[in-house]
């Protein structure tokens, strides 16, 4: 997540990724660095916070619109870095390490924070995005002709110029002066060295600053107003890195009053829709059991928690990889905004604004969400748009709707989808008005119904109060709300716990645990490493009245006393889940966690999960592989310079192996499942040395293979029905799309080339894992070998 969303890119303007992770991350991954910001439920001032960031942020190319893309080496988003120098090359960075739960000291190069960043840039998949740069190339085109056309000089300015891309289009174009300015350091060198090789040193000014620090003037960073701007100022919320204020001071100090813009327009389309696959993303559902028909309440929900707005924190997606069933649409695409960057519309560019738009259902139902994405007008009349649609409400598919698929148009991560959750769910009636309320503010979007012209709704900004929504990301709440999972979870206790259980709950959340207790068990001890979350836990204990027999304990339990506890631990339980895992092994913090309390657990204690197995797959990412891949060029232009600085950065700051919701990424599997490892986590001890697996797979189809896919599956207990997996949920058939766990992300390994196999021709797949029980990493290494050449 930090989505968010953190990453260096092409042309915007905004903050320091590293400062956005903190302010994103408690919707998104609820790190413990975001929890000590959250002393109460209630968030400070979102509007302080945005101000704040607001001095950072112009000249900037940032994109925040982004869960969590990888991992820095080895995981620095779960707590802030703490530095030290170690003479003048060098750096101490003390890091959370995700497995062990320890904190860390590492010696890092002293330009680890701009490597970070730099490598977990969304410039690749940007850059890859040939609509976008065809574009802004066409939309450059015709803003220079219409300006010559009319005999003016053509001034260009390039804010966050990023590779320089934007600026050599518009020299080849015929612009007569060109300013760009990058404030990122790294960018902007990398752009000066872009600028030189493709011959366009002399021709385009680089500045670097942020554009709010441009001067105008003779021998100023701008001999006079610019009379085009060139920006990509964009995020998936269209206005999420500060597009308005960046505009509004461009008009204001370093336009003419006549300037061109590109893109000049922006307009936001909303869709109301019903979705109780959506809702498991917003809401916590009781948890009945439905053994023999009897629907009995396990788990009931605080009415706090159930009348809670929840937050308006974007939830960014893949829409078009969304499962048809998933929705029903209550609305057409309802055009909500309309942006005029130039400013010259003063209504069309205020800081914050409530519109009203009435539609008529398109059938009865539950208003549980609204899904948005924006179109921009690239030149000035409107006949070049960009759509970051979903198939179905794609401009370039208005023939097919519906019918259409998601390989008919471009696929882009740094643009994607959103989806916003209503404060309350409301019903509608088909065919009987209602409108739908869209707000803005500086930075972000929310939504409301209001079902006929007397209601009052409130149309402030949504803010959590019950602390469910700051605590858990979204990934975690569908995870609370999985019917799969909580089947499991339910059949597993209900098997084991009597009168006589006395139940260590180990992980973040734990809900599941509070269940055992309205199951009868004696006594149940959570472990809880955050107030909000205690806090949260506590809410849930009262409204199941069982707070006589729970009791809530710090997360680390190494120094409690066996005497301190009702009676030894019968089971100890772990879902497993902790807010610092971002890769589905990093949960094996719940071994390390249950041997270092084993002096409470009674001799004959059950301990779950008993094991774990790390699985592996060969498979060709139809789109995912464009996020490291290099560019080689752009429109003619190259961009040598920039692969190799990301290459560089990659190398220095990154793990082969990234977090990636798979079910938004089609993946078409090239092999069967591997088990790469397995740990049997029932031992009374960690081993002290390493455990080392290696093996080979011979091909038998043709195709692709551009990367590995990793997961791991949880065994509660030694029942083979008893797993919870964070991998397939259905069986991988070769060379057809796999259909992943919802509601994980899996590990993304990428081939550095991919490589073409052929069942005619030997192929085969090396394989490498090491667990290093000492500090909790698991290493992998790939290979693939076609006819006495290996690569990877």
């Amino acid at each position: 997540m930090l989505t968010n969303k953190q990453h260096v890119k092409e042309g915007s303007n905004f903050v320091n990724p590293l400062m956005v992770r903190c302010l994103q991350c408690c919707q998104r991954l609820s790190t413990l660095a975001t929890l000590h910001h959250f002393h109460s439920f209630v968030p400070s001032s979102t509007k302080q916070q945005q101000q704040q960031q607001q001095q950072h942020h112009q000249g900037f190319s940032y994109n925040t619109s982004r869960d969590l893309r990888s991992c820095p080496r080895p995981f620095t988003s779960s707590l802030p870095t703490v530095k030290k120098q170690v003479g003048r090359m060098n750096v101490f960075t003390q890091q959370l390490n995700p497995i062990t739960g320890k904190l860390e000291w590492g010696v890092q190069p002293q330009d680890y924070d701009y490597k970070q960043e730099v490598a977990r840039s969304a410039y690749a998949d940007m850059l890859h995005d040939q609509e976008r740069n065809d574009k802004y190339y066409e939309g450059l085109r015709r803003a220079v002709a219409q300006l010559k056309a009319v005999g003016k000089e053509v001034r260009v300015l390039d804010i966050g110029t990023g590779t320089g891309l934007l600026s050599m289009m518009a020299v080849s174009c015929g612009a007569d002066v060109v300013t760009a300015c990058e404030a990122f350091h790294p960018m902007a060198e990398c752009a000066r060295k872009g600028l030189k090789q493709n011959g366009f040193e002399d021709k385009v000014k680089l500045v670097p600053k942020r554009s709010t620090e441009l001067e105008v003037g003779p021998g100023k960073d701008l001999e006079q107003r610019a009379n085009l701007l060139v920006a990509e100022l964009l995020d998936t919320e269209l206005i999420g890195e500060g597009a308005i204020d960046t505009y509004r001071h461009a008009r204001d100090n370093l336009l003419t009053e006549d300037a061109l813009l590109v893109p000049s327009e922006g307009t936001v389309y909303a869709q109301v829709v019903s979705s109780e696959m959506l809702q498991r993303w917003n809401r916590v559902s009781p948890v009945k059991d439905h053994s023999n028909g009897s629907q009995k309440v396990l788990l009931d929900v605080p009415s706090v928690v159930v009348g809670c707005h929840g937050a308006a924190a974007v939830h960014d997606l893949q829409m078009s990889q969304i499962p048809r069933h998933w929705l029903t649409p209550l609305s057409h695409p309802l055009p909500v905004f309309k942006f005029d960057w130039s400013g010259r519309k003063s209504e069309l560019l205020p800081y914050d604004r409530t519109t009203t738009t009435t539609f008529l259902p398109l059938s009865s139902g539950q208003c549980d969400a609204v899904l948005m994405w924006w179109e921009v007008k690239m030149d000035q009349e409107g006949d070049v748009n960009l759509s970051c649609a979903p198939y179905w409400a794609h401009p370039d598919l208005a023939h097919k709707g519906w019918k259409g698929s998601s390989e008919e148009i471009p696929w882009r991560d740094h643009w994607m989808q959103a989806v916003y959750y209503l404060p309350q769910v409301q019903s509608v009636t088909h065919h009987k008005p209602v409108s739908l309320l869209s707000c803005h503010d500086e930075y972000s979007l929310w939504f409301n119904i209001q079902k006929d012209d007397s209601e009052l709704v409130n149309t402030e900004r949504p803010v959590c109060e019950c602390g469910v929504h700051i605590v858990n990301s979204r990934t975690r709440l569908g995870q609370l709300n999985d019917p799969r999972r909580i089947d499991v979870y339910t059949r597993v206790l209900k098997s084991l716990v009597t009168p006589d259980s006395v139940v260590l709950a180990l992980g973040d959340g734990c809900l599941m645990a509070i269940m055992a207790a309205t199951l009868g068990a004696r006594h149940v001890y959570l472990t809880e490493g955050s107030e909000a979350n205690r806090r949260v836990a506590q809410q849930f204990i009262v409204t199941n009245d069982v707070q006589h027999k729970v009791t809530i304990l710090p997360q680390d339990v190494s120094d409690t006393l066996l005497t301190q506890l009702v009676a030894p631990i019968t089971i100890a339980f772990s879902e497993p889940f902790f807010s610092t895992s971002l890769l589905p092994w990093h949960s094996l913090y719940c071994w390390y966690m249950r041997n270092s309390c084993l002096h409470l657990l009674d001799s004959s204690a059950v301990r779950i999960p008993s094991s774990v197995t790390i699985w592996g797959l060969a498979v060709d990412y139809r789109d995912l592989w464009k996020i490291r891949s290099p560019l080689h060029q752009c429109n003619g232009f190259k961009m040598d310079i920039f692969d190799k600085l990301i290459e560089s950065a990659s190398e220095e700051a990154d793990e082969r192996v990234e977090p990636h919701p798979l079910w938004e990424y089609p993946t078409r599997a090239k092999s069967q499942p591997i088990q790469l490892l397995t740990l049997d986590l029932n031992t009374t001890t960690i081993p002290q040395t390493p455990i080392s697996k290696e093996g080979t797979m011979t091909f038998t189809t043709d195709g692709m293979v551009n990367g590995m896919a990793l997961w791991a599956d949880w065994h509660l207990t030694d029942q083979h029905q008893d797993v919870i997996t964070t991998g397939p949920v259905s069986p991988v058939v070769l060379d057809h799309n796999v259909e992943w766990d919802t509601y994980s992300r899996q590990g993304v390994y990428l081939f550095r080339q991919p490589i073409n196999i052929n069942k005619d021709l030997p192929s085969t797949l090396q394989y490498s894992i090491t667990f290093q029980p000492l500090d909790g990493m698991l290493n992998f290494e790939f290979g693939i070998e076609v006819k006495g050449r290996e690569e990877g």
